[in-house]
């Protein structure tokens, strides 16, 4: 198979014949367009919150005064609230104010933003009650309902309204890449994956000339070619209908750089500059400078080394711990006895782990190996040396296990062997989310890591776990853990927790690539594409 770029003998399309996807778009039509998305988008948010607000009604008149007989029945209905539309435009208003009809955002960037609004909307909303003096004509009750199930109802209409504009065609927008780099794949991989971001990538371009024509990856059934040279960003822009550009060239010189972006910010809605900061803390990086001295700074907060933010995680920890005990106790009991009829022998499983602060700890789970596991651990590896060294690479084995009971097969499938680890929590050893809890013989591989590890608890579920798992080694988990702490925000928190039911319900051999498959310059048609060749442990 040649690697050789494609050239217009080979199936690239001529010069005057367009790359693909580069017909240009008419301006008043991405008007017309952008205009449908944002009409569709306000109309959605509002048949939403209608739907939210009379879910809440049936559930104030039908479900509180039988959890509490102490309410009075509800008196007010649909019709009633409608009445008060005003309240509920604030929201919408609210809504626009976050950017919420205007700006692209990552799904979970903007399910946070979706969050902020809503819980905005409910305090001016009471706000607003309390001035106008119309609390006996409304039930409070029912609009913090309203507003716990617009939590819900928000960001999944709001997702398959953008799934289903981007299939017509209407939410797509056009970006072009300036670079091949890994990064520049990387970036790409992130732009193609997310259904709500809504692009459309239509090629790249590098420094190096022998590269025209080369074919960098395959986003959906769509091959992404190199179209040329950074000098030729203007001309492509305008053949290609971008609206948008992505500098992915962290090497480019300073003075370049500045000159590329002052060069394209007059024809283009964005900008998007990665800089080489790969791997830098992000979730709690803020962007300052001085004005008159026109210097940009990048401040970075360590949240975890704030006491406050310590308590919030811990009381977060202890509420939903507790709430997830009560649910789980009953499943915990069956389990045991079915553990005890499998393969006799002691329920639970007790190991020495590396704690908080560097404190070990006795970590709580179900046993799911069998009680001479250590033995069949060393005779499995003396003869198979390639057993051996997945277990050395990824400290422990992903295909074949003999150690597994029948029944421990089965609680490791669906997570269940680590719900005792929530004895954990409630004693303060453990988190919900967090990193692995390390063996104390695995404190040398950690390596420079160590400290920032062990300065959060360990957690039931991590970044790790919903970022590759069994495909990662034990360098890659590091790294992803290490980020994790450096970036952690009670959002962070709610993401992985969220990511975990999905990957505990819906396991998958490999990580989400989504439809894209990175061809790395070489001619390969879609269907003999292999897994990317960038960074495995990439955030």
């Amino acid at each position: 198979m040649s690697t050789a770029p494609l050239s217009a003998e080979q199936g690239l399309p001529a010069h005057n014949e367009g790359w693909p996807g580069t017909q240009k778009l008419p301006h008043r039509g991405y008007l017309h367009r952008q205009s449908l998305c944002v009409f569709s988008l306000v109309a959605t948010d509002v048949l939403a919150i209608a739907l939210s607000l009379r879910l809440a009604i049936f559930l104030r008149a039908e479900l509180v005064p039988r959890v509490d007989s102490a309410v009075p029945q509800a008196i007010f209905s649909f019709r009633h609230y409608l009445g008060f539309s005003w309240l509920w435009l604030l929201l919408v208003v609210l809504l626009a104010v976050e950017g919420l009809y205007t700006q692209r955002r990552t799904l979970w960037n903007e399910i946070a933003h979706l969050t902020k609004a809503t819980v905005l909307g409910l305090i001016v909303i009471f706000a607003a009650i309390a001035v106008v003096q119309q609390g006996a004509l409304l039930s409070r009750v029912t609009v913090l309902l309203t507003a716990l199930i617009l939590l819900v109802v928000l960001p999944t209409s709001r997702y398959w309204t953008k799934r289903g504009l981007g299939a017509v065609g209407l939410w797509k927008k056009r970006i072009l890449i300036i670079g091949t780099t890994d990064t520049a794949q990387l970036a790409m991989r992130g732009l193609s994956s997310d259904p709500v971001l809504g692009y459309e990538v239509v090629g790249l371009l590098d420094e190096d000339p022998t590269r025209r024509g080369a074919c960098i990856a395959v986003c959906g059934n769509k091959k992404v070619f190199v179209l040329g040279q950074l000098s030729d960003a203007l001309k492509h822009i305008k053949k290609t209908g971008a609206k948008d550009v992505l500098i992915a060239l962290p090497k480019l010189e300073e003075e370049k750089l500045l000159n590329l972006v002052h060069q394209l910010q007059q024809r283009c809605e964005s900008i998007y500059v990665v800089p080489q900061l790969w791997g830098l803390p992000m979730m709690n990086l803020r962007v300052d400078g001085f004005l008159r001295e026109r210097l940009m700074m990048l401040k970075l907060s360590n949240n975890l080394a704030k006491p406050w933010n310590s308590w919030l995680k811990r009381i977060f920890d202890l509420i939903l711990g507790f709430v997830i005990a009560l649910f789980a106790l009953p499943v915990c009991l069956i389990v045991a006895a079915l553990i005890r009829i499998d393969s006799g022998g002691p329920v639970l499983f007790i190991q020495e782990r590396l704690g908080y602060k560097g404190t070990n700890f006795r970590c709580i789970k179900f046993r799911t190996m069998h009680v001479k596991s250590d033995e069949m651990l060393k005779s499995h590896l003396a003869g198979n040396p390639a057993a051996a060294d997945e277990w050395y690479r990824y400290a422990k084995l992903r295909e074949h296990d003999p150690r597994l009971t029948r029944m421990g097969s089965f609680l490791r499938r669906w997570s269940i062997d680590e719900l005792p680890q929530l004895l954990n929590v409630l004693k303060g050893e453990m988190s919900l989310v967090g990193p692995r809890p390390y063996l104390p013989q695995e404190r040398s591989r950690i390596g420079v890591d160590l400290f920032t590890i062990l300065s959060s608890r360990p957690g039931m579920t991590g970044f790790w776990q919903v970022s590759g798992r069994n495909q990662l080694t034990l360098e890659d988990r590091v790294q992803l853990e290490a980020w994790y702490v450096r970036n952690w925000t009670v959002w962070f928190d709610c993401i992985i927790l969220a990511k975990t039911f999905r990957t505990v319900l819906f396991p998958q051999n490999g990580r989400e690539l989504g439809s894209f498959a990175v061809l790395d310059g070489k001619a390969e048609p879609a269907a003999h594409v292999g897994s990317p060749k960038v960074r495995s442990h990439s955030a």
